[in-house]
C-alpha cells in the first residue's frame, strides 16, 4: 500500500516506474476533465474511470482482492476510509477472479484503516486485500473518485 497527494511530484517515490508513468499520464488527462466515465489508457489493458459513489458503514463493506490489476484510487470529492492488510485473505467468500478479477471476503488478518480526503490517493498491489467505500465516522456520504486499473503484467 502506498498513500500520497495527487498534487505531489511522485518521481522517485517508492512505486514501480510504470505506475509513476501511468499516474503522470492520468494527471495530464484529468487536469481539465473529471467527468464521470471510463477512459482507456495506452498501456496493455489498463484503464481509469471516474465514479460518483457513496460510502457505507464498515460492516456493510467487504474486503476485496484483484489478481490481474493493481488499484490506484484518488479521492476527487468527499472523504473515504479504506481498510487494507499486508497479509493475503484467509479465505474467499465470493470468487469472481476468473470473470471480473475480483473476490470478496471478511476473513482479513490484521486489517488497518486509513482515511483519505480530496486530493489524496492510495495504491493497492495485486492480491492485497482492501476495503473501499467505508464511511468516515460511521456517516455514509457521497464521494467522487478516480480509479486506475493497472495491468499487473506491466510490472514484471
Amino acid at each position: 500500500m502506498f498513500k500520497g497527494k495527487w498534487s505531489d511530484d511522485i518521481q522517485g517515490a517508492a512505486l514501480h516506474p510504470v505506475i509513476i508513468e501511468i499516474i503522470q499520464k492520468v494527471k495530464e488527462q484529468t487536469a481539465n476533465n473529471t467527468e464521470v466515465g471510463n477512459y482507456p489508457l495506452s498501456y496493455d489493458e489498463s484503464v481509469y474511470f471516474i465514479v460518483d459513489d457513496k460510502t457505507e458503514l464498515r460492516e456493510k463493506r467487504r474486503s476485496e482482492i484483484h489478481h490481474k490489476y493493481l488499484d490506484v484510487q484518488l479521492i476527487l470529492e468527499g472523504t473515504e476510509t479504506f481498510g487494507y492488510s499486508d497479509y493475503p485473505l484467509l479465505s474467499i467468500e465470493d470468487d469472481y477472479l476468473a470473470e471480473k478479477d475480483i473476490a470478496f471476503s471478511n476473513d482479513v488478518k490484521d486489517e488497518q484503516f486509513v482515511t483519505l480526503e480530496a486530493g489524496e490517493f492510495i495504491v493497492f498491489n495485486p492480491k492485497q486485500p482492501h476495503r473501499p467505500l467505508v464511511a468516515v465516522d460511521d456517516k455514509p456520504a457521497a464521494v467522487k473518485k478516480l480509479i486506475i486499473k493497472v495491468n499487473s503484467a506491466l510490472l514484471m
